[in-house]
């Protein structure tokens, strides 16, 4: 599951960097052109990502979606980048992003379930996969330097054949009983009915989705600024690297704090920010706001983990994680990104302070979740 993990970030550490860069040098797209290539998947997530999850948690075996869905993506993949219109990127980045997106949640349930029976530690199996996404940072960034953004076909086909191996060659192959089949249809129902659920999803969803113009037009708005490729790629890096160290160290803060508490910690951080980077800073002062990224990003993310696998049944696991990332890394982050898209064409660095506003409506959504918590200790 970490070797998946690993192939599966380190394909998303070139993308989520320099894809957008791509799509403006090597097929001449616009801003608006770019949010919609990128967010046309993530709105679709809603629809395609229960789909998916029904399929997974009713196969007669685990791994089975994950392994047919790395093939599919692999030739999805290879067809977007060799068409030229808008019209057919479009399409073809709808399918090739649906699927990779829609591995992650299944992942991350298969991960929670193995750390719940002792397997192995989530916080070390997540690092590792962070590990691979700063290495691709880096690299890819070295190699657009040096050949050309042309490097992230090379990059993305390479990282897509590694993921095909590790499903087909690593997964284990467990069967799932009958008694353990869940319909996607009940599964949805019995989850939306639970109040923390659907509050936690959505504020969760929002801090996340806050993310979107820095994952859509951050590389763009840094070489607007004369910022190398390397340096592009270094800045990614490191907000990663600092989101790993907290990662492999999970333990001394989840003592200390509950995972509601994370998930606030982690909408102020973004806050925080977003509202700096709205400034185009330079220099050196990036590298406290990337690494403010343990919070905006992993923070949350580890909280919204946590009480998905306290809310949800074994039974609907993937459903539950889906749903979130039908939100989190869908309906919401698309619009986020669609928006950002907007906004970067008209102000520039200046529509950081939008995903700002977003967080901030997401921290203030998950205080009903600490209220709760507390409540129930009174």
């Amino acid at each position: 599951m970490t070797l998946v993990m690993s192939a599966l970030f380190g394909m998303a550490g070139v993308t989520l960097v320099f894809l957008p860069r791509w799509l403006e040098v090597e097929r001449d797209l616009n801003g608006a052109q770019i949010g919609a290539v990128l967010s046309l998947a993530q709105f679709a997530r809603i629809i395609t990502g229960p789909l998916i999850a029904r399929w997974a948690d009713s196969a007669a075996e685990r791994s089975a979606p994950l392994r047919w869905m790395s093939a599919a993506a692999l030739v999805a993949y290879g067809a977007f980048f060799l068409v030229q219109d808008y019209w057919a990127l479009l399409a073809l980045g709808f399918v090739a992003l649906s699927l990779t997106q829609g591995m992650t949640p299944l992942i991350e349930a298969a991960t929670l379930r193995a750390t719940a029976e002792g397997r192995f530690n989530y916080g070390l199996a997540r690092g590792i996969g962070s590990i691979a996404f700063i290495v691709a940072n880096v690299a890819g960034g070295a190699l657009v330097a040096r050949f050309g953004v042309g490097a992230v076909v090379a990059w993305v086909m390479g990282s897509l054949l590694a993921l095909l191996a590790s499903t087909w060659l690593g997964l284990p192959r467990e069967k799932r009983e009958a008694s353990q089949r869940v319909s996607g249809r009940s599964s949805i129902a019995s989850l939306l009915s639970n109040r923390r659920y659907v509050i936690l999803i959505v504020s969760c969803g929002l801090i996340q989705s806050a993310h979107g113009f820095y994952y859509g037009f951050s590389t763009l708005v840094w070489r607007g600024q004369g910022i190398a490729p390397e340096t592009v790629g270094a800045l990614w890096a490191f907000g990663v690297g600092v989101e790993v160290l907290f990662l492999w160290n999970l333990a001394l803060f989840e003592r200390r704090f509950s995972p509601e508490m994370l998930i606030v910690a982690g909408a102020l951080g973004g806050v925080l920010r977003w509202l700096a980077m709205g400034f185009a800073p330079e220099g050196w002062v990036l590298l406290p706001l990337q690494a403010m990224h343990m919070l905006s990003f992993a923070a949350a993310h580890v909280g919204a983990m946590r009480l998905l696998y306290r809310e949800a049944p074994e039974h609907s696991a993937g459903m539950a994680q889906t749903l979130y990332a039908g939100l989190s890394g869908g309906l919401l982050i698309g619009a986020a990104t669609l928006l950002s898209g907007y906004l970067y064409d008209l102000v520039g660095a200046r529509g950081y302070w939008a995903m700002a506003a977003i967080a901030a409506i997401g921290g203030a959504m998950a205080t009903l979740l600490l209220r709760e918590r507390r409540r129930k200790r009174g």
